[in-house]
Order: structure tokens, then sequence, then C-alpha cells
């Protein structure tokens, strides 16, 4: 593992290069600046990008971070996630760098893409690009204005150049109302023909202490929504007491849509058919879940091995120091059981040091490893604590 201290940095997407390489997007100063890093093989800095190893996507007042990661053909770097600045709601944005670092002027203005929602604020958690170049970025909209107001998937489609794809949605645009209350998430897979699964939470009232549950739906190559897909193209699924909250998807080679997030306090991840019905031949009638402990666990992202194998990456409390927690990651079987050959039963809980806390937000995957990346926050007990990026890379 090593450890990026940077000013007040956060780390939330991780990419695996061929050539060995590793690139970490987050922020820093307090989430008024988006970063992307680059790490040589070793984990040390790579000095021939940005000034050593770290340049600056985009900047804003606050709240302003990269969440995703995309890799282009022709080695350019994407880059998705939210902006603001003085008197602005939050703009999903995008940003394209070169090899070397600098951002690309042939794109947006100056290499940069803002995505303005007119009374809203507009996050992006996702990104993809198509084998045409142009780029699919998935988030969340809401109210600006309205304490109670209601939330929406968001789906944007660009062009390569950054301009709006007018062939998508509205202007390049869909706004996904699930069922008229509010709805979070907003992580996307890439299935054939152009069409686009975006997958998150759904709250079953509108009640601000209504429960979420898992919801996803399809949306054809124009935007429209695949109404072959589940109940008239969107799927919506409780199980049991509580709240369940989906945070990324992958599809499989055959189609089927795999959601992780938790539910009970526990990982939880479920199985669609390319048809959009729960898949009762995973896990337990659908549902597989995982337990590192009582610790309290949520799933964040999630990555799909070449042999069908599942790791899911998240936070699992640490249960000998209140109010901290510790990556956690799992790994289970094309058929939702946990895989014993990986880690303790299928699970490796990642402690974080005394007076610290450790958070898994981020999985890639080389030939051989599996990279996680994340955030430490440390000296909890000064009245200044500290952060850091981290990067651990396990055998496979």
């Amino acid at each position: 593992m090593i450890w990026l201290k940077l000013p007040a940095p956060s780390a939330d997407a991780v990419l695996a290069l061929d050539d060995g390489k590793v690139l970490v997007a987050g922020a820093e100063n307090g989430g008024r600046s988006a970063i992307l890093v680059r790490l040589l093989p070793d984990g040390t800095p790579d000095a021939a990008f940005g000034a050593s190893g770290v340049v600056e996507s985009f900047t804003g007042r606050f709240g302003t971070a990269t969440k995703a990661i995309a890799l282009q053909p022709d080695g350019k770097v994407l880059v998705a996630g939210s902006s603001r600045t003085t008197g602005t709601a939050g703009r999903i944005t995008v940003a394209r760098h070169l090899a070397g670092g600098e951002l690309d002027p042939s794109f947006g203005v100056a290499g940069v893409v803002i995505a303005e929602y007119p009374g809203r604020e507009a996050f992006a958690n996702a990104l993809t690009v198509r084998t045409d170049g142009r780029i699919i970025v998935g988030g969340t909209s809401e109210d600006a204005q309205t304490p109670a107001g209601t939330s929406d998937f968001e789906v944007l489609r660009l062009n390569s150049d950054g301009t709006a794809d007018a062939t998508f949605g509205v202007s390049g645009r869909v706004t996904l109302d699930m069922r008229g209350t509010s709805d979070e998430g907003g992580a996307i897979a890439l299935g054939p023909a152009g069409a686009i699964t975006i997958a998150g939470r759904s709250k079953e009232t509108s009640a601000l202490s209504g429960r979420f549950d898992f919801a996803a739906a399809r949306l054809k190559d124009d935007g429209s929504l695949d109404t072959s897909f589940g109940n008239a193209g969107k799927f919506i699924s409780a199980f049991g007491a509580g709240s369940q909250l989906a945070n990324d998807v992958v599809l499989t080679p055959s189609g089927a849509a795999i959601l992780t997030g938790w539910t009970n306090a526990d990982f939880a991840l479920i199985r669609l058919s390319a048809a959009g019905t729960l898949d009762p031949s995973f896990g337990t009638s659908g549902l597989a879940t995982v337990d590192f402990g009582g610790r309290g666990d949520a799933s964040l992202k999630l990555v799909l091995q070449a042999d069908g194998r599942i790791l899911a990456v998240g936070n699992s409390g640490n249960g000998s120091q209140p109010d901290t927690y510790g990556a956690s990651v799992a790994r289970l079987l094309p058929n939702g059981a946990l895989d014993p050959t990986f880690g303790s039963a299928g699970r490796t809980f990642v402690p974080p040091p005394a007076n610290s806390r450790l958070s898994a937000t981020a999985v890639s995957l080389t030939r051989c490893t599996t990279l996680v990346a994340g955030t430490w926050e440390y000296d909890l007990g000064s009245p200044l604590s500290k952060s850091a990026i981290g990067v651990l890379r396990m055998w496979r």
C-alpha cells in the first residue's frame, strides 16, 4: 500500500493502465480542486505527468471532485465529476487530459465541459467511452432550491469533442424519474447496440425518512427507455426491512446486470437477467450478502474478472475503534457464493491505524492483481485531522 499526502486529498476512482502505471482521481484542498494522479508501477509518482505526478483537472468553491476515469483508445484520459463556483449549484463537469497530463484544448472549453442544469444541482458518478468516441456520463440531479425537492438519475452523452450529442435524449441529456420520488446514484454500464444500464436507489415514499430500494433502468441508443427491460424499462426491488442502496453496476458477457451496494449493514449484490428480472439462481433468491463480522458494511464499487468472479470493495466499521472504519474487499463466485480461495473465506478487511479511518472507494484490475484506492483520514484525535490518498495492490 502507498500513501500520497497531498493538501487535504481524497480519492474516488482508480484505473490500471496497460504499461503498469496507475491513474487515481479525486480532489484536494478540501474539495476545491479536482485532481488526477499518475503513479509508476512501483507506486511512486510519475514525474513525466504534470507536476510530480499530479495535475489539476478543474477547480471550484467546494464540493469539487473527480468521481470517474476513462481511457480513450488514443491514450487521452477523461475524468468526470462535479464543480461549483461562487453562487452556483453543482454542475456535471468533464475534463480531458493529454498523455502528459495537460488539459486537451480541443475538448470543450480549454479542455473542460461544464453541463449546467438550471434550477438543479447535478453530480457525475460514472463515466464510459464508446468505441465511436462518444462519451457517456451518469449521475444525479436534484432540486437546488427546495429542501424537500426530489432527485433523479441523469445521463449525459457528449460527442468526442465535448459538444452535446443531439441524437441522445434532449440536447444530449436524459433525466430519469423512477417513480415520482427521489432517485440517487447514476452508475452506468454500456451494453450492445448503444444500450445504457443505469443503477442506483429509489426512495419508496416522498417522506424524508422514507427507505430506499435498489433501482435500475435501461436506455436505448437514442436515450428512450427500453421497455423490454424490467417493468416498462425500469426495475425496482426491496429486500426485507430497512433501506437498500445500490452504488455500482457491471454487465456480464451474457448481458446480465450485477448491482452492488448495501442492505442491513452488509454488502449486498443482486443479478438481473438481460430482460431486467431478478435472477433467483444468484445468491439466495437473487440476493447475495457479505457480512464482515457485524462491523457495518457498505459496498461502493464492483468489478468483474474475466473468469466471471466478482470483486466488491467498500468500507466496514472497525469494532475496536468507535466511529472509524477500514477497507473491505469481497470476492464472489459467479453464482453469488463467497469465493473460499480469496482472503479469509472470501473476505479481506484492512483495518485502519489508530485514530484514523480508511475508506475503499474504487477498484481496477491488472493482469495479475487488484488495485483498490481510497482515502485515509488520520490524526482524528487532533484539532486538525489530515488525509491522504491510498492505493492498495492485492494479488489475485
